[in-house]
């Protein structure tokens, strides 16, 4: 596993649970309002954080910690991920993936391992999707990942990132229409840095 950074703990990437934050290497989107936008490009990383480091950490850590959360980048395209959160799991932590969707097949073989999903759903489905994700995106495959979700028993949230330039929250109802009853929606807002 390509791993770009390690938060020893954080009280906000997992909800109601104190988590450690694996960040992985590597997506497929270009989001011009990316929070973590080093992560995206694997060049950039000549050395990563090793996975053996990260797993001793938590085994110290066991008790205090809750959770797990895979993020990036984009976990899913991490060949290795299935098997990282299955060995995570088994120090008896939760565990917590953070996904675009955009590879539904690994989001298959992750689910088993997983106890929460966040999943983003980055514009409304349609042109609008590749413009937002940088022209990088299939929403087709966005979509199976959502099936992917409801069917698989383990507790998700959808959620969407704003930004007045890119996608305004006004639009939001485009997006909203493709939820299920009940389905849990979360309304995030980029943060702008005026110049």
């Amino acid at each position: 596993m390509k791993i770009g950074g390690f938060l020893e703990s954080s009280l906000i990437d997992y909800p109601g649970k104190v988590a450690a934050v694996i960040f992985t290497v590597g997506c497929t989107f270009r989001c011009r309002y990316c929070h973590n936008p080093r992560l995206v490009y694997p060049e950039l990383y000549a050395e990563t954080v090793p996975l053996e480091k990260i797993m001793a950490l938590l085994e110290r850590r066991r008790g205090i910690l809750d959770g797990v959360v895979f993020c990036g980048g984009e976990p899913t395209m991490q060949e290795d991920l299935p098997e990282v959160m299955r060995r995570v799991r088994s120090l008896g932590y939760l565990v917590k993936l953070d996904t675009n969707g955009a590879f539904p097949e690994k989001l298959a073989e992750a689910l088993p391992y997983a106890d929460y999903v966040a999943m983003d759903i980055k514009a409304p489905f349609g042109p609008d999707y590749a413009r937002v994700c940088g022209g990088q995106s299939d929403d087709f495959d966005v979509r199976r990942s959502m099936l992917l979700l409801r069917s698989s028993g383990v507790e998700y949230h959808f959620r969407t990132t704003f930004h007045p330039d890119h996608l305004p929250v006004e639009r939001s109802g485009e997006i909203e229409r493709f939820l299920g009853a009940g389905e849990r929606y979360v309304i995030q807002h980029a943060s702008v840095v005026k110049k």
